[in-house]
């Protein structure tokens, strides 16, 4: 690992001094304000910021997209000898994008840097450790091998207890009983053939078991014999009933004579960066005017690099925030906006402290509205677990990415029933803006039914 600390006036300088000398995959590790100069608190204050690289690691490289490591080079060389007439220009990194758009958001890893830290000066030998462990192992057996005859007896008990009742019920009331059949429960018990094949047809469809079962019932009970057997009719049927479950937000940005501040919040590598460039430019072309663009994602510059590409080619402000002070001083500065779109740093749902930093961001201002981003590719328990870590920083809608990578898409419906978030924006793609659907109820339905049938 290199580690290097850099000293300059702002923010952007400083980026670019750590890219030119260490490259765009450099990791800020920290920064802070210093004074420079025999003057004491009047010194020049300078930014110092400290980076590091990796020159053994290329995996953070190949997560860049070719077309973004491109213009990053570009500006590089058009910030240190002027643009010349064979320069990449930020026009034609637009068009190759749209043509082949293949950004994504930047994964770092928050696990590696944990994995390879060791605890210095424990006086604890491996030995003893093993030895602790081993006595643990032992007790913990023991208690298992107790609790297990204490069950033996206590079942022992409760049979001869069972085996004898009928005889003291025939001897008090001098009445010989019959063997009476007891039942296997299935909670499907009650379903007839005809529900069973609907609810296995809506399985098929992504849907969760409980409820294809409710919605198998109530089309029964809705639908006559002949109607279930049209195929046409049932799915009209499922279409609606579908529809009926569904609630959505409508857009979430600003109406004209309207002001908002979004941020989107998530794991990472579920889109947030595009998703962001998506709204911005979707906004614009609805006609919106007074955008400004922020990310407080700095733990690698080609993350700031992707949002300041995006930036430049629709002429927008972009931000780069450190603390959650200097967003409160970036929000007073754009309060002439329409619109600002804030770009979060991807977290692991189960990392608390980071989401607690984040929560601290989204505390500045109580107009920011935080949208959670999920992807639908997620398997599905992943997906609940993270939308309940998530639930802590109030999200008001769900955007769901990654719709053309996933197979069956009942998990916007299965989603949206556990957790009764309303569903805002669907990403079926990279391309800005055309892949971004405003979600509607009609709209989930007919991408429930139609994915399943392709």
């Amino acid at each position: 690992m290199q580690v290097r600390v850099f000293e300059s006036e702002d923010m952007d300088s400083a980026l670019r001094m750590i890219k030119e000398a260490l490259g765009p995959d450099a990791l800020i590790l920290s920064s802070r304000t210093v004074r420079k100069g025999g003057m004491g608190l009047f010194g020049k204050p300078l930014l110092e910021v400290t980076a590091a690289i990796d020159p053994n690691s290329d995996a953070a490289t190949d997560e860049i997209p070719s077309t973004v490591r491109t213009s990053v080079k570009a500006t590089a060389r058009s910030s240190a000898r002027g643009v010349a007439d064979d320069d990449l220009s930020y026009e034609d990194v637009w068009r190759t994008s749209t043509e082949r758009p293949e950004f994504s958001d930047p994964r770092p890893n928050p696990y590696a840097r944990a994995a390879s830290m060791r605890t210095p000066g424990s006086g604890r030998s491996v030995d003893s450790l093993h030895s602790e462990m081993g006595e643990l192992k032992e007790l913990g057996v023991r208690s298992v091998d107790s609790l297990r005859s204490e069950v033996g007896a206590l079942k022992d008990l409760v049979s001869s207890l069972v085996k004898d009742l009928p005889g003291q019920i025939e001897k008090a009331t001098h009445t010989k009983l019959q063997p009476i059949a007891v039942p296997v429960v299935n909670r499907f018990a009650t379903m007839s053939a005809v529900d069973q094949q609907i609810h296995d047809g809506l399985t098929r469809l992504g849907i969760e078991a409980e409820a294809a079962s409710t919605i198998a019932h109530y089309a029964s009970s809705q639908l006559t014999a002949r109607q279930i057997a049209d195929s046409a009719v049932l799915n009209a049927f499922f279409a609606k009933t579908i529809a009926e479950l569904v609630q959505t937000t409508g857009t979430i940005l600003p109406e004209p004579g309207q002001t908002k501040r979004i941020a989107l919040i998530g794991p990472t590598g579920v889109g947030k960066t595009t998703t962001i460039a998506k709204l911005a430019a979707a906004y614009l072309l609805a006609g919106g005017k007074r955008v400004a663009l922020v990310t407080i994602d700095t733990y690698r510059i080609a993350a700031v690099e992707q949002l300041k590409v995006y930036g430049e080619i629709m002429n927008l402000p972009v931000e780069v925030v450190m603390s959650a002070d200097q967003l409160r001083e970036v929000l007073a500065r754009h309060s002439n906006k329409d619109l600002i779109l804030i770009d979060t740093a991807g977290r692991s749902p189960k990392d608390s402290v980071s989401l607690q930093e984040l929560q601290d961001f989204l505390d500045v201002d109580p107009d920011i509205e935080a949208h959670l981003v999920l992807s639908a590719t997620t398997r599905e328990r992943a997906l609940y677990e993270t939308y309940n870590r998530f639930n802590a920083l109030s999200p008001s809608s769900l955007l769901m990415t990654k719709l053309d990578e996933c197979d069956s898409l009942g998990v916007l419906l299965n989603i949206h029933l556990r957790n009764n978030c309303p569903l805002s924006y669907l990403a079926n793609g990279q391309k800005v803006p055309e892949d971004l659907m405003l979600a509607t109820a009609e709209l989930v339905s007919s991408m429930i039914l139609e994915n399943s049938e392709g």
